[in-house]
């Protein structure tokens, strides 16, 4: 009798998700200027633009093109070049100072159970050329990382570029996360060991170090600066906990990392958090399961009806300001971006009001957005961007910037195209798809 109640409880529970967050939104296509096409993606979702704050302007990165294109935002902020840069693909990720030419790239090749960590350090020209680079090696045994490795761990497999993500560049100092997970005899994932911290200079690059900060399973993290403080967020799959640690501005020390919010959503190769920030304020969204609904599939009970989250901290706070939920009125939502100049502040993001069960992220999304002009405390409604979900077509992995008081937006679009190479086997490989430009004054 008890399962019987359940189950229709879990029926009515997916009945009223599948017909109630259809809540209107409007859509804000007019406030935008025409979208343009102005780079492609590797493939379909896959890959896509950097979008960083460099040199007092902004810039804009793709090396997925066959070799690294950069775009260069020009003096009446409004459009923007295309160079290509003389600087090898394999040298991406790409660190930009905000408030200079200069640039950290970090990369990492593993063989076993050594890496060789290369950090470059120059300047880039407006023709898309590197200059005054310094390079660096670091030779790093497993050991160095995981302070108790099983016996036979190795360094993980894929990508090297992915074990660090963007960190920051002020005067001398230079400072970049990483996270690592290492292999195992018994080849599961969840028993990793797991690595998290920070390489840092204090000398331009010249000289590194390395410090730990957690051993958590943390694939999700992001990194920021306020005028007292180094951010550096970890969303744990484990149990969906959202934590942060930070150091001094210049400093070494990391204080063990503290807890934000146990409503984290981790989810395949979605971007789940992000962080900016703007002299003394850190401002941090996430993609929040606290409204997750269930449904009847044992094997994936979850729906992933992730939404948008928000908070922010003074370097004057004792604790993080209440959150609030930015996506109100969405169903689902993917990949959040964010950007702050002021006291203004933008986050963007993919998703759709409502759609079928068992939908991700490549599925037909629009792009939405959000202000706020008080710093985060008080927010203005969510606006729609794009209008393709009713035509089937996807638009996602949006990039956003504020500068000189307008918005800036890039975003990914394109239809899939499952073909089926045999039966019940879909090619999952698409073609690239182009990436659009638009842009809009911030709203009063």
């Amino acid at each position: 009798m008890n399962s019987l109640k359940q189950l229709i409880a879990l029926s009515l529970t997916a009945f009223i998700f599948g017909s109630g967050c259809d809540k209107p939104i409007p859509v804000d296509t007019n406030s935008w200027s025409a979208s343009q096409v102005v780079s492609q993606s590797r493939d379909s979702l896959a890959s896509g633009l950097a979008l960083h704050k460099w040199n007092n302007s902004l810039l804009a990165l793709n090396g997925d093109t066959g070799s690294v294109v950069v775009y260069f935002l020009q003096n009446d902020g409004k459009t923007w070049r295309e160079e290509k840069s003389s600087s090898p693909k394999s040298l991406l990720p790409l660190n930009c100072d905000p408030k200079s030419n200069r640039f950290a790239i970090s990369r990492g090749k593993m063989m076993g159970d050594k890496m060789d960590v290369t950090f470059l350090v120059g300047s880039i020209d407006r023709d898309g050329s590197l200059r005054n680079s310094v390079e660096k090696n670091l030779p790093f045994n497993v050991n160095s990382f995981f302070d108790k490795p099983n016996p036979g761990v190795t360094f993980s497999r894929g990508p090297a570029t992915a074990v660090f993500a963007q960190g920051v560049l002020a005067d001398t100092y230079i400072c970049i996360p990483y996270g690592l997970f290492g292999d195992n005899a018994s080849g599961r994932y969840a028993d990793g060991p797991f690595a998290n911290g920070v390489f840092y200079s204090s000398d331009s690059g010249t000289t590194w170090q390395k410090e730990q900060i957690s051993d958590f399973d943390a694939p999700e993290w992001s990194f920021c600066r306020t005028k007292e403080f180094n951010y550096y967020f970890l969303g744990k799959k484990a149990d969906n906990t959202l934590c942060y640690s930070r150091s001094p501005a210049n400093g070494r020390t990391w204080t063990t990392p503290e807890t934000i919010n146990k409503t984290f959503g981790t989810s395949g190769f979605i971007r789940c958090c992000i962080s900016a920030s703007e002299e003394d304020t850190a401002h941090l969204c996430w993609l929040d399961r606290r409204h997750e609904k269930k449904r009847l599939n044992p094997v994936y009970p979850n729906c992933e009806n992730y939404e948008v989250a928000y908070c922010h901290r003074k370097d004057t706070d004792d604790a993080w300001s209440k959150d609030v939920i930015l996506s109100k009125g969405l169903c689902y939502a993917y990949s959040p971006s964010i950007s702050v100049e002021g006291d203004k502040v933008v986050v963007a993001w993919a998703g759709v009001k409502s759609d079928k069960d068992g939908r991700n992220e490549w599925n037909p999304s629009d792009i939405y957005y959000v202000t706020s002009k008080d710093g985060g405390k008080t927010w203005a409604k969510p606006m729609q961007v794009t209008d393709s979900f009713k035509n089937g077509i996807t638009s996602g992995k949006p990039q956003v910037a504020i500068y000189h008081n307008v918005i800036h937006l890039f975003y990914i679009q394109g239809k899939l195209n499952y073909q089926e190479v045999s039966a019940g086997m879909a090619k999952l490989n698409q073609p690239p798809w182009p990436i659009y430009y638009t842009q809009r004054p911030f709203p009063d």
